[in-house]
């Protein structure tokens, strides 16, 4: 089976340079080691650390985020257990370090994304605007259930599956399972495939982030953002005069890293 990876991508147009390090939410400890050491590294070259993360908005936008999104659920409890369930870690429980030093100094960390509000409102003109979307979207509402390929819960689900099947001396079977499971499905969709929701979620954002990257006039920028965008985010800054890849680096997320290969 092929390793899950995800890519550290530096580019630059001789003025100025940008690194997108491609992140997913449950992973190998050690992935997440490596990530905060190369941040760590980062700011004491004098890069701007930029993060992913939808903000809230209004009452109305923010419930409107919830349901579309996951349902109601809190994504952040679903991943941790998945994490946990398949003997991995959610990325956001190794970031101590680096939220300390915002606190600190808010001047070398930013969140780069969109708002509740703004996902909203592009959403109601993609279905206005893109047949293909407003097709998708409606099929979707009438499944009545979040997509699987992005859900936490279709895999914990399998896991309280086979955890009832079996004695708790299975977990180690489960957890490798469940690593297993995760690994085809990133795989899928570092390959490209596509979802009903990509129009919104990777391209509306992707957007939004390349033209707060052009307008920021600091020199070295630090993007950490879900693997997903990263090969968006290279096109449309490469559609500006300038803007080349210097480097690509590639880490296995679901095991220790090696000597890897990978596509963009």
């Amino acid at each position: 089976m092929r390793p899950a990876i995800v890519p550290t991508v530096t580019l630059s147009n001789g003025a100025r340079t940008v690194v997108l390090q491609g992140m997913q939410h449950v992973g190998a400890e050690g992935f997440y080691q490596a990530v905060v050491y190369d941040l760590e590294k980062a700011l004491s070259e004098g890069y701007l650390l930029a993060y992913e993360g939808v903000s809230n908005s209004d009452p109305q936008a923010d419930a409107w985020f919830r349901m579309t999104m996951s349902h109601g659920k809190d994504l952040g409890d679903s991943y941790r257990e998945l994490g946990k369930a398949c003997g991995l870690s959610y990325q956001i429980d190794y970031f101590g370090p680096l939220l300390a030093d915002a606190k600190d100094h808010p001047d070398r960390h930013v969140t780069i994304d969109v708002n509740t509000r703004a996902l909203m409102l592009e959403y109601n003109r993609l279905l206005q605007t893109d047949v293909a979307f407003a097709a998708a979207m409606r099929k979707r509402e009438e499944e009545q259930k979040a997509d699987t390929e992005d859900a936490p819960n279709f895999i914990t689900d399998f896991i309280a599956r086979q955890q009832s099947d079996g004695p708790s001396s299975q977990s180690a079977l489960v957890g490798s399972l469940c690593r297993g499971v995760m690994t085809i499905m990133l795989r899928r969709s570092s390959a490209g495939s596509s979802d009903a929701m990509d129009p919104l979620l990777l391209d509306f954002r992707n957007r939004h982030l390349v033209t707060r990257l052009l307008e920021d006039r600091r020199q070295k920028i630090y993007v950490t953002y879900g693997a997903g965008h990263v090969p968006g985010v290279i096109e449309l800054l490469q559609r500006h005069p300038g803007w080349k890849i210097e480097s690509v680096k590639w880490m296995r997320t679901i095991e220790a890293p090696e000597n890897l290969q990978g596509e963009l």
